[in-house]
């Protein structure tokens, strides 16, 4: 299969994606997870080795699908303050939209009275909904003003701003892309795992769809996500985050621990759907 390159790709030659009828493969096995988030990577992802396109898309969703436990609302986000988002055990968390950090916080009520809350960068609005509104692999802490701000509106390039927040390499914003679509585009350092998470929430959803699930959204912000992704590589900080949340809700984010398999799925090329 001849893949586009990432940085070619412009938004009104991208195709909309859909989500592929799902399959009767057997399910994979789960990873064999060491307490510290570590074990088996290679086991894990065993029966994606060799595939791309589609059948790799497929069995992606059920690597991921398979060990996923719902942890509840709650429960998740007291996890997303408490471990998931403070790896490195200081008790100082980041707000997702500029990155500047705030503390101390130990849990979501913590987390409150220092004025972050909880985002679903798939919005609970575009089917963000029963397991997929407590999935940690896309939320994240998020100043309530910013938050509100954002609403449901999808992510992308600000190309003519209408409001802000934060200065320099910190700074958001909302407005106008290029497609003449309200944006929201947060600061860069956040773009890629933004852009990871929501290819993952795709993988993991589209298939077996949340209530009100919807393509809306990430029909458009896919060209951007694609960029945004080659722009922003995984660190290891993001590589951390991802093996807490995998001890949390027991499954992992491809995307994270293999990056190839953003070219590899090809989803610049999807069929078409809603």
């Amino acid at each position: 299969m001849q893949l586009a390159p990432v940085a070619a790709l412009a938004p009104s030659r991208v195709a909309s994606v859909s989500y592929l009828a799902p399959t009767s493969a057997a399910a994979v096995h789960q990873r064999d997870a060491s307490p510290d988030g570590g074990g088996d990577l290679d086991k894990y992802y065993a029966t994606a080795q060799g595939k791309q396109g589609a059948d790799l898309l497929r069995a992606l969703h059920l690597i991921v699908r398979t060990g996923h436990v719902d942890r509840g609302y709650a429960q998740a986000r007291d996890e997303l303050f408490g471990t998931v988002e403070d790896t490195d055990g200081d008790n100082q968390i980041e707000d997702l939209f500029t990155g500047l950090t705030r503390g101390p916080i130990t849990d979501r009520k913590n987390g409150y009275d220092k004025g972050l809350n909880t985002e679903h960068t798939w919005p609970q609005s575009k089917g963000a909904t029963g397991i997929a509104q407590s999935d940690l692999h896309h939320l994240h802490p998020g100043d309530t003003v910013t938050n509100e701000k954002r609403g449901s509106h999808p992510y992308g390039d600000v190309s003519k701003m209408t409001w802000s927040v934060g200065e320099g390499p910190n700074q958001a914003k909302l407005g106008i892309d290029a497609l003449g679509e309200t944006v929201f585009e947060p600061h860069a350092s956040a773009k890629g795992d933004i852009a990871r998470g929501l290819l993952y929430f795709y993988t993991r959803y589209s298939q077996s769809r949340p209530s009100d699930f919807t393509l809306e959204n990430f029909n458009h912000e896919l060209p951007t996500l694609l960029k945004w992704n080659a722009a922003d590589p995984v660190d290891d900080k993001e590589r951390a985050r991802n093996d807490a949340v995998q001890r949390v809700q027991g499954n992992r984010n491809p995307y994270i621990d293999h990056p190839e398999y953003v070219d590899l799925v090809d989803f610049a090329h999807m069929p078409a759907g809603h």
